[in-house]
């Protein structure tokens, strides 16, 4: 999902007496009963982006007006969810425990299978192999199973309201207006993320319009319901974001415990690898095997006859990306680590990616545990949990596999009734108690227990 920053910035005041008066208007309609559904703030915010329409994309005045007539604050919303992005909120190891499972990989597998064609032209045209771009389509919407639920206007809408001096929060409104008006998308499926991302690959509407890429070659270019479109889109953009043919997106590697800590380039400390100006975290493999630094297997960095024309060699920019820290797994990441960051800016996010991808390639999964004494939760795993939260009488708990904050709750409940200090986390060690307390539950579906009422998503 691509995206600016999350900050949520103040609401737009509504201090001129044009807005004061809409406003006005606005809440007497809505005190006597009235379908508005606008806010105050956000008509406001709709008169100062009219404003607006001669120095935006081709939008047509009266195509602005009748795609925002019955616009949704989702302000609240956006400010709620983006302070609990699970990319930052989550352990590491719980985010990619349920991005990267045994289920997501079979599935991407039967992509791979089913697109071969069309990916084999993909990675022709813009040279981001296949296993990347169907990495792309499970982390971001599980090939399709996650489908957006907010209008894609009312969601651009409401974020450029909350920040009027983003010009790319902005553009990404104008662009899903355009979109609309040119029929570029149908009405009735643009939908999305609370953050306008859409999509079976979740594109932002300015990125999609700067990137959008016919891969079934109908003529046509849908990412809502083409597989083709949207991979041939995602893979386009990652080229885009400088994606080189044939180099890892990292390698897991072994740190002298006295290189680590200062070397560790986290989030955007790694956007040097965008750059060929000298930068401190960011260095040339030679450097780093000079450092001690090893493949994980012990092995060197550097193969003792290079290929020819192999983009992996002493010169290659790489960063070293520690993400739990010193006792956890190590990665010497690459320009194109930073690409998949770059799709939607975040280190866990960019390794789910790369991670998966790997595994659809068939390479071996990481060899260094994340340093936890309660292990994560495959998505399988959580379902079982839920499963038995829901047997020991949690009533509002569903079994979907979603941590919502009904769910949390009940792991807090169930960790106080352990004696344990209540954390809401879903582990390994929760799991295990309830399974000793109800080993039948863990392998039969779930009946709502008596006396519980139809239960509302986890």
């Amino acid at each position: 999902m691509q995206h600016d920053d999350y900050r949520p910035a103040a609401k737009v005041p509504a201090s001129l007496d044009l807005r004061w008066c809409c406003g006005l208007v606005l809440a007497f309609a809505v005190l006597f009963g009235a379908q508005a559904q606008t806010s105050p703030d956000l008509a406001g915010c709709l008169q100062a982006l009219r404003l607006e329409l001669p120095t935006q994309p081709p939008v047509r005045a009266d195509s602005f007006d009748r795609y925002t007539r019955s616009v949704e604050d989702l302000r609240p919303l956006i400010e709620q969810s983006s302070a609990t992005q699970p990319e930052f909120k989550l352990p590491i190891w719980d985010y990619l425990a349920r991005l990267v499972d045994a289920k997501r990989e079979a599935d991407g597998r039967d992509v791979l299978q089913r697109q071969a064609a069309p990916l084999a032209e993909i990675a022709n045209r813009h040279g981001v192999d296949a296993a990347t771009a169907v990495a792309v389509f499970g982390v971001e919407t599980d090939y399709g199973r996650v489908a957006g639920r907010y209008p894609v206007v009312d969601a651009t809408l409401s974020r450029a309201c909350l920040n009027l001096a983003s010009r790319e929060r902005k553009a990404h409104f104008f662009s899903a207006l355009y979109l609309l008006q040119e029929g570029l998308v149908r009405p009735d499926t643009f939908r999305g993320s609370w953050a306008g991302a859409f999509g079976l690959t979740q594109f932002m509407p300015g990125t999609f319009l700067k990137n959008m890429d016919d891969g079934d070659g109908s003529g046509d270019i849908d990412i809502v319901a083409s597989v083709p479109d949207a991979l041939a889109t995602t893979a386009r953009y990652l080229n885009g974001l400088g994606w080189v043919v044939g180099l890892p997106w990292g390698i897991e590697v072994r740190v002298p415990r006295d290189v680590a800590p200062s070397w560790n380039a986290l989030e955007r400390d790694h956007g040097c690898l965008e750059s060929s100006a000298p930068a401190p975290l960011c260095r040339g493999v030679a450097q780093w095997a000079a450092a001690g630094v090893r493949r994980i297997d012990g092995s060197a960095l550097l193969p003792t006859e290079p290929s020819t024309g192999s983009p992996w060699h002493a010169d290659t920019r790489t960063a070293l990306l520690m993400p739990a820290g010193i006792d956890g797994p190590a990665w010497l990441v690459t320009r194109n680590f930073q690409a998949a960051w770059r799709y939607n800016r975040a280190d866990a996010y960019a390794l789910a990616i790369g991670l998966l991808a790997d595994r659809l390639r068939g390479d071996p999964a990481p060899r260094t545990a994340w340093p936890t004494d309660d292990p994560a939760l495959s998505r399988a795993e959580f379902v079982e949990l839920q499963t038995l939260l829901l047997r020991r009488g949690h009533c509002d708990v569903t079994a979907d596999g979603r941590d919502g904050p009904r769910t949390r709750a009940a792991i807090a409940s169930e960790e106080a009734a352990q004696g344990w200090m209540p954390s809401g986390r879903a582990g390994a060690k929760l799991l295990g108690a309830l399974r000793v307390m109800a080993p039948e539950a863990s392998r039969l579906p779930a009946p709502l227990p008596a006396g519980c009422a139809a239960s509302t998503p986890g």
